[in-house]
């Protein structure tokens, strides 16, 4: 395994001859505290989708050492209800439309299909792309002390080991959110991970899922897919905010702003 990466939630990498990658996933709670919440969390299914396609694109060769990736778009469906947590699945390249994406089937000890998801991203070697955020990131400093007056655990459906990241609304749809080391990353943290230097992926699904809570007043809303588009990236440290761009049935799309810019657009479906 490359040496940026410490340790792996994927094992038993078998690349067949069609380039699907099979693997096998950690059940492992003491190594992995996210497999504590249900299968179908959002922070689970983004958690596995970064470390399965970071174990299938290292297992494929298409990772060097030194190098990191970016998730820039994801989209994700639950099947079964009732299953366990991951114990294999498989990778995949589609190439089907306009742009190519990855995918992933997950299954569980019984063979039960809990997940499909597909992903976009960018492999690169500087990770924090030092000269291409300074004048974000001065401005970031500048907003970092702006208090945030998170909402209440309960009205999230979170326990002691999981952080709010959102207050209650300030108008009507419009929800100030704040990641930091101390609500989003470990040993603070546990349930939640990431390169430590912006707000990832699985900080941004997490604070959409606890303003569904709040936009919908229930604290246990069930999640059975979702899309995310990522444009920008969104600095640790300083607050944003989730703005409710649309309501269709079931599903309901918040766009993500910081610093007075569009940052992504999640989507969450019932």
């Amino acid at each position: 395994m490359a040496a940026q990466f410490t340790r792996s939630y994927t094992s038993d990498h078998t690349v067949n001859d069609d380039g699907t990658v099979d693997f096998a996933c950690s059940t492992k709670v003491d190594d992995w505290a996210w497999l504590a919440l249900p299968p179908r969390h959002p922070v689970v299914i983004q958690a596995q989708n970064f470390w399965t396609s970071v174990g299938a694109i290292m297992a494929l060769g298409g990772m060097e050492e030194g190098q990191w990736s970016a998730l820039t778009w994801t989209d994700w469906e639950c099947f079964e209800a009732q299953t366990g947590h991951a114990t294999r699945g498989t990778y995949w390249r589609d190439t089907s439309g306009e742009q190519e994406r990855y995918g992933i089937d997950l299954f569980d000890a019984s063979s039960r299909h809990i997940v499909r998801m597909h992903g976009r991203g960018v492999v690169f070697r500087n990770r924090n792309f030092e000269e291409w955020r300074k004048g974000s990131k001065r401005e970031a400093a500048r907003q970092s002390d702006t208090p945030i007056a998170f909402a209440a655990r309960d009205a999230l459906g979170i326990g002691p080991t999981v952080h709010a990241l959102v207050g209650e609304a300030v108008s009507d749809g419009h929800f100030p959110a704040l990641v930091s080391r101390e609500n989003g990353l470990p040993p603070a943290n546990p349930m939640l991970g990431g390169s430590g230097d912006h707000v990832n992926s699985v900080h941004m699904i997490e604070a959409a899922r606890q303003a569904l809570c709040l936009l919908t007043d229930d604290p246990a809303p069930a999640i059975t897919g979702g899309e995310m588009a990522l444009n920008r990236y969104v600095e640790l440290g300083t607050p944003f905010a989730l703005r409710t761009s649309g309501q269709e049935g079931g599903e309901v799309t918040f766009i993500l702003e910081q610093l007075g810019r569009d940052c992504a657009e999640l989507t969450l479906r019932r």
